[in-house]
């Protein structure tokens, strides 16, 4: 999670002054998002996650659950096309995040509500590892395409962590600013 929390800082920073790559840093947010979580595992969750990046000056960012596939790729490429800022994923069940930077389309969200997305630009901190159990990490700013994504991004398990979000694929939602 922290090593996305870095990722988002760096695509978010317009003046490429402070890139956020440091490994102590890292540790830093970890410790940040664990503090802000609540989590019977004593882990760093979503909910921690987004209150890193509103607290780093990057937000607002919301965490939101939402019941159907298709319509979280939607609301992702829409905030993205709203905001301009990264999307947090929670794959693996709630197991691990990625960060959503871009997508391709057919249609433009700000026009046509039910538009398609046909790509997913994805950021894995895990990469070149991956996993035994859901593959192999794509390689940065890789373009998916929803039926590839959907392999390892799926409805996250209510059990992993307690929270009042409906069962759901959860994204970490820039939110236009105030």
């Amino acid at each position: 999670m922290a090593a996305s929390i870095q990722i988002m800082h760096n695509l978010i920073d317009e003046s490429g002054a402070r890139t956020w790559a440091d490994r102590v840093h890292q540790g830093e947010l970890w410790e940040m998002a664990r503090a802000r979580s609540s989590n019977s595992f004593n882990g760093a969750n979503p909910l921690g996650w987004a209150k890193v990046l509103n607290e780093a000056g990057m937000g607002p960012y919301a965490v939101v659950s939402v019941a159907d596939y298709g319509e979280a790729l939607r609301t992702a490429a829409s905030a993205i096309a709203d905001t301009g800022r990264p999307v947090g994923l929670v794959m693996w069940r709630g197991r691990h995040v990625w960060v959503m930077s871009g997508f391709k389309s057919l249609g433009d969200p700000g026009q046509f509500p039910e538009f398609s997305v046909t790509g997913i630009r994805v950021q894995d901190p895990l990469y070149p590892y991956g996993d035994d159990k859901w593959g192999p990490s794509p390689a940065p700013n890789t373009l998916l395409t929803p039926k590839q994504l959907a392999t390892q991004f799926v409805v996250r398990e209510p059990r992993r962590w307690s929270s009042n979000l409906p069962t759901g694929y959860m994204l970490v939602l820039p939110r236009a600013k105030a």
